[in-house]
């Protein structure tokens, strides 16, 4: 079923695909970039269950899966932070530290 997903996930980028120069590196940042989509819907339908003054981390990459005597490896490709009305906290000393001054 989830390889039926990826497979509709993946028709609207036929053109896309083709023009590659290597496919295999193309598929995981379509995938990347369609489940950051279907996340962001889900944050803004879900966001104000979050209680408080809570935020929301959104980090977001590829997962490179490797041999079991290898280390597997994490590309990381997006990091948001925003409140609990949906908007986007792009300030670190207001996403994390409430105020707070910073040490030096």
């Amino acid at each position: 079923i989830e390889q039926h997903f990826v497979g509709q996930m993946l028709l609207p980028h036929g053109r896309r695909l083709e023009r590659a120069k290597n496919m295999k590196v193309e598929v995981p940042y379509i995938c990347y970039e369609e489940q950051t989509t279907q996340i962001h819907k889900i944050v803004e339908k879900c966001c104000g269950e979050v209680a408080g003054n809570g935020k929301i981390a959104l980090l977001g990459g590829i997962q490179i899966n490797t041999p079991f005597e290898q280390e597997d490896y994490f590309l990381p490709l997006g990091f948001e932070l925003q409140c609990n009305e949906g908007k986007l906290i792009d300030k670190f000393e207001e996403a994390f530290l409430d105020g707070a001054e910073i040490m030096a």
